[in-house]
């Protein structure tokens, strides 16, 4: 395991230290199933045990590592149910926030929302999925903040990181021309401001784009781990 980068810094290493061990997890630099050993992790990032501890105990909160008790930590395997449930409460989630926003959206919110949008649309074509990972997570975040409601953030947040791990294995499963057509017609309804739209447009995505990726990385059995 080669993580990059140089020795954390002391100001608040096991923030730090959580970053960087979440990147190369969701990367493949960590592997579904590697042995994660908090004496070699500290080594290699430049830090004591107990900040290693400290990420590692957040990475498992977030589904991304398995402990267990006095027999070893590992990187998780992907859990293609788990995702299918992080992907449903992602959509719930937003879509829940298109109710209470889009009556009361003002021009400076929609222009925000809509740059948003752009960035998720040049992830899209240039197939990048990473990134639009990253801009579909910010923009669904963007509706929580517009709404002033910090609990669906936080809760965006913590399924961020699992959704984002599957995408960069299944990245060949994707539906790019769905995908294109998902943004498109997003950025149009948050435009004219319309609400019915708007939620009309996430629950296709959710119940019909990105499940069916989920179900195309199944059978093409794009998510086994390679240490099986």
């Amino acid at each position: 395991m080669a993580l990059s980068g140089g020795p954390l810094e002391r100001r608040s290493m096991s923030d730090e230290a959580y970053a960087r061990l979440q990147d190369a997890i969701i990367t493949g630099e960590l592997r579904p199933g590697e042995r994660l050993r908090d004496y070699e992790l500290a080594e290699r990032l430049g830090t004591s045990k107990t900040p290693i501890r400290h990420a590692l105990d957040r990475l498992a909160d977030h589904g991304l590592v398995e402990m267990q008790r006095n027999r070893y930590t590992r990187v998780a395997p992907i859990d293609l149910d788990q995702v299918r449930n992080a992907v449903d409460l992602f959509g719930d989630i937003w879509i829940g926030s298109v109710r209470h926003v889009m009556p009361l959206i003002q021009d400076d919110d929609v222009a925000y929302l809509t740059e948003l949008a752009d960035a998720m649309s040049s992830s899209a074509k240039a197939r990048d999925v990473a990134g639009f990972s990253i801009a579909l997570r910010g923009i669904a975040t963007g509706f929580a903040r517009i709404e002033g409601n910090d609990a669906r953030a936080v809760i965006i947040e913590r399924l961020g990181p699992q959704i984002r791990r599957f995408s960069q294995h299944a990245r060949d499963a994707v539906d790019w021309e769905a995908v294109d057509g998902f943004v498109g017609a997003l950025r149009a309804a948050m435009i004219e401001r319309d609400a019915v739209k708007t939620r009309a447009v996430l629950v296709s995505f959710f119940d019909e784009v990105l499940p069916s990726t989920i179900d195309r990385a199944e059978e093409q059995d794009l998510t086994r781990s390679e240490l099986d």
